[in-house]
């Protein structure tokens, strides 16, 4: 069993690492009218975590420990249930099975916490930072190979990702969308802050918020700014000085870099735009549209005449989006609201709603989406609808048995910090598969902390 052991430990430390390949590489397994199927390298990695967990637990003899962490349980076996009225009772047992292997994996992280404390922290930070440099490192990377001309199927960005959307390309690195990537940059981001505040000689904070305002992504962005509030508000309540707010020019001079970065961008992607059209959209779109600088810009440089043939005549491109896209945000609230509303219609659904898996067939029956596999982006509004108020109910009451459980760890404020940060980039989408390392790497961090004397 020692040697199995190592191998839970040389996979716990790995994790943080495996959860950047969100999305690519991945197995695509086919799909229906209401899900595709697929297979992710952190899922699979997942599997062989709990399959190896599940091994050491039962050899030697933890199973007992469920029982002192009976009310954990409360809420996936309430999800569980909730498949026997799903209106999608495959995406149901699905959804049911991740969430599973989330708590199987958690569970053993505590139960093998002991194990896990002999100097695992400073290696699973190493992992953390070192995977995050080279998930930034990627994503500069893609804008470089899109600037190019090199196609998607080789710099993997999305479609809403590249230079033609905005003028400026906006890196997802290996997630399905630059959120999901500027939300595995919040771990380092938030990690380094407070080591910045220990050593103001540790400049990885500029690295990491550099990687989060590149991507582009509104909820990355406000969820690592909460996260910043924070952290400066606790250090100047416990330490009574106004030390903390050293972290602010750091971050902003990483702000005005990716700002500058991305302007240039503008002005050499080919797309008619000048770096004033680029700096002024991004400032246009991360502010809702309330700031508005477009109009005091230089107008476009005309394109260059084009030879024209007998066959055909090239157009001038431009970017499909020049500002601030409030359809981004609509269609989010609209969702939102859609579920509600459909949680609203009966008893039944206000109780116990659809059942996990159903939201998107629910949207779907109620003529509120244009196909059944759209999901509610919003991941509370999402456990609204799929289980009703009880489910909601349960979900709250698990988040407060983790912040009770964190709250006795050493690493109480920084850990609590990211919850906080991961529990704003919730109301920006919902599911499980792209989104790991918001239910997995607070367990994680939490467990191999000492626990506080009380």
């Amino acid at each position: 069993m020692k040697k199995l052991s190592k191998v839970y430990k040389y996979l716990f430390l790995a994790f943080p690492a495996i959860l950047y390949f969100s999305y690519f590489p991945i197995i695509a397994l086919g799909g229906n009218e209401t899900m595709n199927f697929e297979l992710s390298i952190p899922l699979i990695f997942l599997v062989v975590f709990d399959i190896i967990a599940g091994v050491l637990i039962i050899a030697e003899k933890k199973l007992k420990y469920i029982w002192q962490y009976k009310w954990w349980l409360l809420y996936p076996i309430f999800v569980l249930l909730s498949v026997a009225w799903s209106l999608n009772a495959t995406r149901g047992i699905l959804t049911a099975v991740i969430l599973w292997l989330i708590y199987i994996a958690g569970f053993s992280v505590v139960v093998f916490r002991n194990t896990l404390l002999k100097n695992t922290w400073q290696t699973l930070k190493k992992v953390i930072y070192v995977s995050g440099i080279v998930a930034v490192i990627w994503c500069v990377v893609q804008c470089i190979m899109d600037l190019a001309g090199v196609p998607q199927e080789a710099s993997l960005l999305c479609d809403g990702c590249i230079k033609e959307m905005f003028g400026f390309p906006h890196p997802n690195g290996f997630a399905i969308e630059p959120q999901f990537m500027g939300n595995l940059l919040l771990v380092p981001a938030v990690i380094s802050c407070y080591d910045f505040l220990k050593n103001r000689k540790n400049l990885l904070l500029i690295v990491f918020s550099f990687g989060i305002y590149l991507t582009f992504s509104r909820g990355a962005i406000y969820a690592f700014s909460l996260a910043l509030v924070i952290t400066i508000a606790i250090r100047i309540i416990k330490d009574r000085n106004a030390a903390s707010l050293a972290l602010i020019p750091v971050v902003l001079f990483s702000f005005l870099f990716v700002l500058n970065t991305q302007g240039l961008m503008s002005a050499f992607s080919g797309m008619g735009e000048t770096y004033n059209s680029g700096v002024a959209k991004v400032i246009n779109h991360l502010s809702l549209g309330v700031i508005d600088m477009r109009g005091k810009e230089q107008p476009k440089e005309e394109a260059p005449a084009v030879e024209e043939t007998k066959d055909q005549t090239e157009e001038v491109k431009e970017p499909v989006f020049d500002g601030y896209v409030e359809e981004s945000t609509d269609t989010r609230v609209r969702l939102t609201n859609s579920a509600i509303e459909i949680w609203k219609k009966d008893t039944k659904n206000m109780a116990v709603g659809v059942g996990v898996g159903g939201a998107g067939q629910a949207l779907f029956n109620n003529q509120l989406s244009a196909a059944p596999k759209e999901i509610v982006q919003n991941e509370y509004a999402s456990v609204l609808l799929e289980t009703g108020i009880i489910g909601l109910v349960l979900f709250a009451f698990v988040i407060a048995l983790a912040v009770m459980a964190v709250l006795k760890t050493a690493g109480a404020e920084m850990t609590l910090t990211l919850m906080a940060a991961f529990a704003v980039t919730l109301f920006f989408f919902s599911g499980f598969p792209n989104a790991l390392h918001i239910y997995l790497i607070p367990v994680m961090i939490a467990a191999i902390y000492k626990q506080k004397k009380i």
